[in-house]
């Protein structure tokens, strides 16, 4: 797993950009109503409770449920960041704000602390920084 530390200012932007984008997507009803996690009032409990709903009515009308869970491991360092912002750009996100995701997102290098000892610096091609403000509205999106 990796965790992206940023400073106190980076953190007032991804803020700000957060704030402009949820109401983007709010305004323009760009979430999908099957969406709870990562956004403010639309829990994972509250998903929790509609697929309960859901399988009640289903068994009280003699239906059958299958469910399968799934575990996305690392999910977030799998996000293809060009597909991302293609994707931000294609929904009417401000191309100024969009610049300044892709500086954001791009120009990354990382390196592992085992115990004591440190990696070299290797360059993070496709990612969503874990530990920032608004990388879990990125990863929904």
């Amino acid at each position: 797993m990796t965790m992206s530390l940023t400073c106190v200012a980076s953190k007032v932007l991804e803020s700000i950009i957060r704030h402009h984008i949820l109401c983007h997507f709010r305004l323009n009803n760009l979430f999908s109503k099957n969406q709870y996690g990562y956004i403010k009032v639309w829990s994972t409990v509250l998903q929790l409770l509609a697929v309960q709903d859901n399988w009640t009515q289903n068994l009280e009308d003699g239906g059958q449920i299958d469910v399968i869970y799934t575990d996305f491991a690392e999910a977030f360092d799998k996000v293809p960041r060009k597909r991302l912002l293609a994707k931000l750009k294609r929904l009417g996100i401000n191309t100024e704000i969009l610049a300044w995701i892709e500086c954001f997102l791009t120009g990354r290098n990382q390196k592992v602390k085992i115990n004591s000892v440190m990696s070299d610096w290797y360059s993070v091609i496709s990612e969503i920084p874990q530990g920032s403000v608004f990388g879990p509205l990125l990863f929904i999106i």
